[in-house]
């Protein structure tokens, strides 16, 4: 049906099982994320079963990052930052950025 989209029409609804795999996947995330040093390590290894190789922040990636690459690297092991290049970039190109942060929610319970 459309709406007030202007001829859009919403995804047929589903039940909550299709969505559960995808939510439980999410609460293994969650619960090994407490805080944004285990968000980035949590991360870290995520990246690394897909693939993804570390690079050392303070030595030069000149020669390092590649077409096809995927990469990333940390900084305090409270940041981290991933980038896949793709095999038909060419400097110049452009590319594109997504981004996110790990403070909120910082899943701590103070006295």
């Amino acid at each position: 049906s459309s709406g007030s989209g202007g001829g859009i029409s919403m995804p047929p609804l589903t039940s909550v099982a299709d969505h559960l795999p995808l939510a439980q996947k999410c609460m293994t995330y969650i619960d090994s994320s407490p805080d944004p040093y285990h968000c980035v390590q949590t991360t870290a290894d995520i990246l690394e079963s897909k693939g993804f190789v570390e690079l050392e922040e303070a030595a030069p990636y000149k020669d390092r990052v590649e077409a096809g690459g995927k990469y990333y690297f940390t900084k305090n092991k409270s940041t981290i930052v991933a980038f896949a290049v793709g095999d038909r970039y060419r400097p110049g190109n452009g590319f594109k950025i997504i981004g996110g942060h790990t403070d909120s929610p910082n899943l701590k319970v103070k006295p």
